[in-house]
C-alpha cells in the first residue's frame, strides 16, 4: 500500500496519540470545574496552549474547534459580523471553508475575487486596486491545498497596513509544519490550522486571534475560550495538538528539504512524457503537493485505476471531491475545463519512501 493523500489528513504519529491518550486516562475532569481535579484539567489546558504560543513564537489567542473549517468560519464570520457593509476581498482558489462563506456573505457585501495567473499567484496589483477605506477583510490561504502554491503573504501585509481598518485573515492549514513563512506571523490578524493535518487526531483545529482583536459571537454559551467557541473542550486534543506542533514545527526545514527531493523526482520524470500536463508550478510552491492532468482521462478514473495497484491519491480537496465539477483552482489557472476535470493531485510526506515515488512514476507511465 502507498499512501500519497496527506494533504487530505495524515496518519496520527505515535507520540501525539501517546500523550492523548495519557491526557484522557490522567485529565479527564471538566477543564471548567472549580474542585482540584477541574483546576489541574484547566492548568494542563492553559499549559498546552503556551507551548504552541512559545513553538510558534507568537503571542495570539488560541481558540480550538472542531475543524478548521469551523475556524475559518468563526474567524470570517466574526470580523464581518461587526458591520452592516463593507466590502470583502479574497481570491478564486480559497478552499470550500473559505470560498463558500464569501458566497454566503455576497447579500451583504461587495465579496471580490482576486485573479491568479497561471503560476497559481494572485495579482498584486489587483489587490492594491480594490483595497478602499470600506474593505474589512482581506482573506488569502498561504499554501494552496490543490497546487501547493505559496502567496506572496509579505506583500499582502505591507498593502494592508495601509488601510488599519482591514484585518487579514490567512488559512494556514497546508502551510504550518509544511513551509518556513516569508513573513512576520505577529503581523496576520487571523489565521487557522488543523491538526490532522501534522500527524495529530482528527476532530480539532483552531483560530489564532491577535491579542485584543474582538469577534462577532457566531456560538453562545459560557464563557470558555473567550466566548468564541463555548463549551466543554476535549482537554486530550488539545494536548495533542501542542505535541503535534512541539515535534514537527521545528523540524519544518529538515522534511521540506526530503520531500522536495521526492517531488523533483516525480516532476523530472512525468514532465518527459507528453501525455500529461503538470499543474504545479516549479516556483513558488510547497513540495508536498504535485498536481497534474492527463487530458484524455477522467480525474476520478486516474484515482480508481492507482487505486487498484494500491496507490492513493486524489482528485483534489477531499472537502469537495465528490462534486464531479472543474476544479476551481485548475480552472482559475488555465482557463481549461478539460485539464481541470483531468487533474488529480499527489500529496507527499516525510514517511513516504523513494522506491514508493518510483512505484508510482511506473503506474502513471502505464496509464
Amino acid at each position: 500500500m502507498i499512501y500519497l493523500d496527506y494533504a487530505a489528513t495524515t496518519p496520527v504519529d505515535k507520540e501525539v496519540l501517546d500523550a492523548y491518550i495519557k491526557t484522557t486516562n490522567n485529565f479527564f475532569a471538566n477543564a471548567s470545574s472549580l474542585h482540584k481535579m477541574g483546576q489541574e484539567s484547566n492548568y494542563m489546558y492553559e499549559v498546552a496552549i503556551k507551548e504552541i504560543q512559545k513553538t510558534l513564537n507568537i503571542e495570539h489567542d488560541i481558540v480550538f474547534t472542531a475543524n478548521a473549517t469551523e475556524a475559518n468560519n468563526l474567524g470570517i464570520l466574526g470580523i464581518a459580523g461587526k458591520y452592516d457593509s463593507g466590502k470583502i476581498i479574497t481570491t478564486k482558489i480559497e478552499h470550500p471553508s473559505v470560498y463558500n462563506v464569501m458566497k454566503h456573505l455576497e447579500d451583504k457585501f461587495d465579496v471580490v475575487y482576486l485573479d491568479v495567473d497561471k503560476q497559481g499567484i494572485i495579482d498584486l496589483k489587483q489587490l492594491e486596486k480594490e483595497l478602499t477605506k470600506d474593505t474589512i477583510i482581506v482573506s488569502i490561504m498561504w499554501v494552496n491545498n490543490i497546487i501547493g502554491t505559496i502567496q506572496p503573504i509579505d506583500k499582502v501585509i505591507q498593502l494592508i497596513k495601509k488601510f488599519p481598518k482591514v484585518k487579514l485573515h490567512v488559512d494556514a492549514v497546508q502551510g504550518l509544519c509544511k513551509a518556513i513563512p516569508n513573513f512576520d506571523v505577529t503581523d496576520i490578524d487571523l489565521f487557522t490550522f488543523s491538526t490532522h493535518k501534522i500527524y495529530g487526531p482528527k476532530g480539532i483545529g483552531g483560530l489564532f486571534i491577535k491579542k485584543n482583536l474582538e469577534l462577532d459571537k457566531r456560538l453562545f454559551g459560557s464563557p470558555v475560550q473567550m466566548g468564541v467557541k463555548p463549551g466543554t473542550f476535549d482537554l486530550s486534543l488539545i494536548v495533542a495538538t501542542a505535541k503535534s506542533f512541539k515535534k514537527f514545527y521545528p523540524t519544518t526545514l529538515e522534511r521540506q528539504n526530503y520531500v522536495k527531493k521526492l517531488w523533483e523526482k516525480l516532476f523530472n520524470y512525468l514532465s518527459k512524457n507528453p501525455n500529461i500536463i503538470i499543474n504545479t508550478p516549479k516556483e513558488n510552491i510547497n513540495y508536498y503537493i504535485f498536481n497534474f492532468s492527463l487530458p484524455s482521462i477522467n480525474g476520478e478514473t486516474i484515482v480508481h485505476a492507482l487505486e487498484q495497484e494500491e496507490i492513493y491519491i486524489s482528485t483534489g480537496s477531499a472537502c469537495s471531491s465528490k462534486l464531479k465539477k472543474p476544479e476551481k483552482t485548475i480552472f482559475a489557472m488555465t482557463n481549461d475545463e478539460k485539464r481541470s476535470t483531468t487533474s488529480v493531485r499527489i500529496s507527499l510526506s516525510h514517511l513516504v519512501k523513494n522506491e514508493e515515488i518510483d512505484a508510482v512514476i511506473k503506474c502513471i507511465n502505464k496509464l
